[in-house]
């Protein structure tokens, strides 16, 4: 009997040891697979480690890139405004003449004080978004004067006239041909001036393109280019 438990614990020793080397080989396997997985993940990280690097330089140069043409665009932008500006120095813009009055017309018949005559009509100017669906809004007229001393003139004269009406018996302002840019900013000022003008004492103005000029009643003066500053 105990001869029979002995060879019994022998082969169940053995059928262990083999099912022992065919679990380690089967785990070396596994293993070897999951080591060969592992080597192309980290393969694979490195090559999008490398193309994040190459997109964050590529991201840098453009970065540094757009600054420059923003600068570029804003000296740019600057320029064409200044050449615009200029351009405008001349001329009029008359506001409250009815469209086609000007047809077979020359501009000195609505400068009757003056004894030199501007250039013609150089056209007229487009309409707001807002005024386009007013009813009887008018787009206002340029004049281009020979000179800026011309220009000064006629203003200063409808200043002291206060009202000005046209032979076709039209009510019209003479006024300054600013650029679309520098109209807004001093459209800005409106509601400030608004609360100017019932103050009793207070001189202010408007100086190019658009700083808002107070003088209180004590002499004290004071200058804005920011409406809410200002107000």
């Amino acid at each position: 009997a105990g001869g029979e438990n002995e060879e019994k614990a022998i082969a169940q020793s053995a059928e262990l040891q083999i099912q022992t080397t065919q679990i380690r080989t089967e785990l070396r396997s596994v293993v070897e697979q999951v080591n060969k997985k592992i080597e192309v993940t980290e393969g694979r990280v490195s090559e999008l480690d490398a193309e994040v690097s190459s997109h964050l330089d590529s991201i840098t140069c453009m970065t540094s890139d757009i600054t420059g043409m923003k600068k570029e665009l804003a000296t740019l932008r600057d320029r064409c405004e200044d050449l615009e500006a200029r351009s405008r120095r001349c001329n009029i813009r008359i506001i409250g003449v009815k469209e086609g009055r000007e047809h077979g017309k020359h501009p000195s018949q609505f400068f009757p004080w003056v004894s030199t005559s501007p250039r013609p009509w150089t056209g007229r100017t487009a309409l707001s978004a807002a005024d386009r669906h007013k009813t009887g809004s008018h787009r206002g007229l340029i004049v281009k004067c020979h000179y800026f001393s011309e220009k000064e003139s006629l203003l200063k004269k409808a200043i002291e006239m206060k009202s000005v009406t046209t032979p076709d018996s039209d009510q019209i302002r003479l006024l300054l041909d600013f650029t679309q840019a520098v109209s807004k900013q001093r459209a800005a000022f409106i509601e400030v001036r608004g609360l100017l003008w019932g103050c009793e004492g207070v001189r202010y103005g408007l100086k190019y393109p658009a700083i808002l000029m107070i003088t209180t009643s004590g002499g004290r003066k004071a200058s804005f280019s920011d409406p809410k500053t200002g107000k």
